[in-house]
């Protein structure tokens, strides 16, 4: 029987039983979902990697990431441990920050223990709470469905549809903000398709074309999900901007 209040996503968190090469790519999904760019996995299937498991870009920032999933809760001089060692590995290279994913529950103290460990470089800890806050959100449940097979409820669905309408809504205002797209009709609104596929991408194309704004040229734009790609789950969704060329994550 499933757990509620969140509480079925942290065990499974927590008791994480699929090994480095799926909580790396885990990490990278997410990762993609709160504003890191040119996120790249170094050797999720194995091999050596000098502490960074992923490289990535945040404002124009480079970072690397350490990720560290194992089975059940460990004590905290093990995480410290494991947190030191990558962090030192990278320490000579010139990256800004330094990026921790773990699936342990740290409290604010042991956080602080880790942030005051480094120096010259910025820290950022996505700890079990955090990490399952962020899959039982509208923008998580897809992940969570790809990595811990927890389906929405019916309340997460009315969720997940609210903030999709949400999103339209902004999207359309800043339409009608836009005034060269205002100006006789001259503007046209143009389609692209989507590439790739995941779990909502079939439950989007029920709703028809979803408008989307480029995070670099601010164009415009509908982007439009081809059914025909049902079944390829292990793809990432992404969208190319038709007025610059931009290709962002599409959501």
């Amino acid at each position: 029987m499933r757990r509620t209040a969140g509480r079925e996503t942290w065990h499974r968190l927590l008791e994480w039983d699929r090994g480095p090469t799926d909580s790396e790519r885990l990490t990278s999904r997410i990762l993609l979902t709160q504003g890191f760019d040119s996120v790249d996995p170094s050797h999720p299937l194995g091999g050596k990697d000098g502490g960074k498991d992923i490289t990535c870009q945040v404002e124009g920032e480079s970072c690397v990431v350490s990720v560290y999933f194992p089975r059940g809760q460990k004590v905290f001089g093990e995480v410290l441990t494991k947190f030191k060692n990558d962090y030192d590995k990278t320490a000579s290279g010139d990256t800004k920050g330094f990026v921790f994913f773990t699936n342990q529950e740290l409290t604010l103290s042991e956080r602080s223990q880790l942030e005051d460990y480094a120096s010259g470089r910025w820290v950022e800890i996505f700890h079990l709470e955090r990490i399952a806050s962020l899959l039982d959100s509208p923008n998580g449940y897809g992940l969570r469905l790809e990595f811990l097979q927890i389906e929405m409820t019916k309340e997460e669905q009315v969720s997940f549809i609210n903030n999709r309408d949400q999103i339209l809504s902004e999207i359309r205002n800043a339409v009608v903000r836009k005034p060269t797209q205002a100006v006789k009709g001259e503007h046209q609104i143009k389609t692209v398709m989507v590439e790739g596929w995941d779990y909502f991408g079939m439950v989007n194309s029920l709703y028809g074309p979803k408008l989307v704004e480029c995070k670099k040229c601010e164009e415009v734009f509908r982007a439009a999900i081809n059914p025909m790609l049902y079944g390829h789950s292990s793809e990432l969704r992404a969208v190319t901007c038709p007025n610059c060329g931009h290709t962002q994550r599409f959501q």
